[in-house]
């Protein structure tokens, strides 16, 4: 089994990423390396966390930091697989919100719709 933390799959409209595993900071940078590579590519980028098995602070933070680069890059994020132990860190971190960051104008931000 293919021990990567990341599958990238580009098609004509959208460049999907599939984070398996732990999303944790012993992972983060081969995760991140993979959402930058996504963005590079100039087109929306479909995060799926489906198969993330363990999330930390680091990984709450990176999915944070996407939202922020599809910002600045003016390209669309969209993310799937939001399951409870995602949602259960984000709420114990703090995370979840009624409104975004500064540079959410577009009310995009993931922690307000897991709030």
């Amino acid at each position: 089994m293919d021990d990567s933390a990341v599958m990238m799959i580009k098609n004509s409209s959208a460049t999907h990423v599939a984070v398996t595993g732990p999303m944790t900071i012993a992972r983060i940078g081969e995760i991140r390396d993979g959402l930058l590579e996504a963005f590079a590519l100039g087109q929306k980028v479909q995060l799926s966390l489906e198969g993330v098995t363990e999330v930390d602070l680091t990984g709450l933070q990176l999915i944070c930091s996407a939202h922020r680069t599809s910002i600045a890059s003016n390209l669309e994020l969209s993310i799937s697989g939001c399951q409870e132990t995602i949602a259960a860190v984000a709420e114990l971190s703090g995370m979840p919100r009624h409104t975004g960051c500064a540079q959410d104008l577009e009310g995009s931000c993931v922690w307000k719709r897991v709030a």
